[in-house]
């Protein structure tokens, strides 16, 4: 044989002898693999069945919203303002051992008629531009002091959660709790023994969007009598049903003023509700009235007109003192000594 063709042969044998141990190795390992790769997969389909089982039972994660600032810092933002502008309004009064901003304007004269409570609409603050500051600022000059609180968020517009299933505020009863309530309560009784101390007994609410819920049924609870109930534009919180809440209003020991304009499906429901309930009340003392306002859109409220309104309501349907100022002394004699008789 020739040496190249030794050569050759030599190469093909060390071509081949790698591809035969190969083959041999990957017959020995071929059983235990495809048994390996049962295991994994029964192990990937419990995983997979676990993880379904946990998205089942487990709501979604909450996912903060950034355009909308914190309650906190809306807070912080509103009190340097009032600082600056006029700090006698600014009180911090506190509830379950918890601070939180009211802004107090006395009621200009000397026969205060009463106070407002102001409670406004979520995400919002004491000094909304909308209904809440027109009202504590204008009011005041009717004998009324006005005072208006911070009333937590309830996140809706702060955050996005996707639940599995739909969740429920109604308890057993049928009654509804709203999100916040025992904290929003406690700060209304709050700001209700500071107007006390202050020698104002006489206690009206004014609820502006949701407000006006928490006002409702703080009422009802507590089985306010004196002032009236103040409704301006009422939504429910996280779009509730608003079917209990107005059948509260029935039992309403205060007249109700119930204002609002061009509501979206949603308002016009709960404004429908309320007025239903308050139709179907057997004895139609004390007085509800509801006012739909004339306006361009769902947030252009008129606040001279609301002004009037308002100020109207309370003269008519709340216990007014009687405002008399005392007459400069006079000699009558000047008004009632005729000429003729004196005479001259």
């Amino acid at each position: 044989m020739r040496p190249k063709n030794i050569t050759h042969g030599l190469l093909i044998i060390l071509f081949i002898l790698p591809a035969i141990a190969f083959s041999a190795d990957e017959a020995e390992e071929e059983s235990p693999q495809t048994s390996d790769l049962t295991t994994e997969d029964a192990a990937q389909t419990d995983n997979t069945e676990a993880v379904q089982e946990k998205k089942t039972t487990t709501p979604r994660e909450v996912i903060p919203r950034s355009f909308t600032p914190s309650q906190q810092i809306r807070i912080q933002t509103l009190t340097e303002q009032i600082s600056q502008r006029t700090p006698n309004e600014i009180e911090t009064l506190e509830s379950q051992g918890e601070t939180f901003l009211a802004l107090y304007r006395e009621a200009q004269g000397n026969d205060t008629q009463g106070c407002i409570i102001l409670i406004h609409g979520n995400n919002e603050h004491p000094d909304w531009p909308r209904v809440i500051k027109p009202i504590r600022m204008s009011m005041t000059q009717n004998s009324w002091c006005t005072l208006s609180i911070e009333v937590p968020d309830n996140m809706t517009k702060e955050a996005i959660t996707v639940p599995t299933e739909p969740a429920s505020e109604e308890t057993t009863e049928g009654e509804i709790k709203l999100p916040n309530e025992e904290s929003v309560f406690a700060r209304i009784e709050a700001s209700i023994a500071f107007t006390s101390d202050k020698g104002v007994p006489n206690v009206s609410l004014l609820g502006y969007g949701t407000g006006a819920s928490y006002a409702i049924k703080y009422s009802i609870n507590n089985n306010l009598s004196s002032g009236a109930l103040l409704l301006v534009s009422a939504s429910m919180p996280n779009k509730m049903s608003p079917f209990p809440i107005a059948q509260l209003l029935k039992n309403s020991q205060q007249a109700v003023l119930d204002y609002y304009i061009r509501p979206n499906k949603f308002d016009k429901q709960f404004a429908d509700a309320r007025y239903l309930a308050m139709s179907q009340r057997e004895n139609q003392v004390p007085l509800y009235t509801q006012i739909k306002a004339s306006s361009n859109t769902q947030y252009d409220i008129n606040s001279n007109q609301l002004i009037q309104r308002v100020r109207g309501f309370l003269k008519q349907n709340t216990q007014q003192r009687e405002q008399r100022k005392q007459l400069p002394s006079t000699q009558k004699a000047l008004f009632y000594n005729s000429p003729i008789e004196s005479g001259n």
